[in-house]
């Protein structure tokens, strides 16, 4: 159930970019995002998530499902907190809905590289690697959104 939780709220959060496509899944081709969104936590850990999902921040902080059938979600967070650009390692999850059924992924195999942090922005790059070798790389931006994405986790 926490998975599932937290691949809806990664599904859900606000426009920002990144440089390509993410490559795929266990077969599952993601494409570009359509919104890039991070938060933090009390403790300054960060948590990056990307989906196919327009408006994703406001859809994270409804308790509604997603309308689409078809989408994926990326979430990427840190175990430490971060205040200061750098290499991070983080663990990674993804879920990705294909007529109504979810299929979910995680790992602790990635990182982050945070090239900047700003109160309303990051640029960064994420590289996870999923079981099977699947390797989702991108350079983003994020921006900030004021839902608790970490809800459930620790």
């Amino acid at each position: 159930m926490f998975n599932l939780r937290l691949g809806l709220a990664t599904m859900l959060l606000t426009t920002a970019g990144c440089d390509h496509n993410l490559d795929s899944i266990d077969g599952h081709v993601l494409g570009n995002p359509e919104s890039v969104v991070f938060s933090r936590n009390d403790s300054d850990h960060i948590m990056i998530v990307m989906s196919d999902l327009p408006d994703l921040c406001d859809a994270l902080s409804s308790a509604d499902l997603p309308h689409a059938d078809d989408f994926w979600v990326v979430s990427a967070w840190t175990h430490v907190g971060v205040n200061d650009p750098g290499d991070y390692a983080v663990e990674a999850f993804a879920a990705v809905s294909r007529n109504a059924g979810i299929d979910e992924y995680d790992t602790e195999a990635g990182g982050i590289k945070f090239n900047r942090i700003g109160a309303d922005l990051i640029k960064a790059k994420v590289d996870v690697t999923f079981p099977g070798n699947d390797r989702l790389k991108a350079k983003v931006k994020a921006e900030y959104c004021d839902s608790d994405l970490f809800l459930g986790m620790y």
